[in-house]
């Protein structure tokens, strides 16, 4: 098992509230493909940011893994019209 970190943000985090982690957990969890090899989501969350583990069956060697789950992180944004301006940031918070 693999854990790796995403963070995403508001674009004005001040204005936005805090999600719940349950909420965040089980949307990017529900938005997970198959190949994504996810096993378990968590989240911690703070006003207008939200930092999120997930557990992976990815090697602790496999490079791609960020991209991977960066990429499921926009895609379930994306579904989202209340998250629509949330987004990862070029660099980690």
């Amino acid at each position: 098992m693999r854990l790796t970190l995403v963070a995403f943000a508001s674009p004005d985090r001040a204005a936005r509230p805090w999600l719940e982690p349950d909420y965040v957990a089980d949307l990017l969890y529900g938005a997970a493909r198959p190949e994504e090899l996810v096993e378990h989501v968590s989240a911690s969350c703070g006003p207008g940011h939200v930092i999120v583990g997930f557990h992976t069956r990815h090697a602790p060697t496999d490079t791609g893994v960020t991209a991977i789950l960066t990429g499921l992180v926009e895609r379930a944004l994306s579904t989202r019209p209340e998250l629509a301006a949330w987004s990862v940031p070029a660099k980690a918070l």
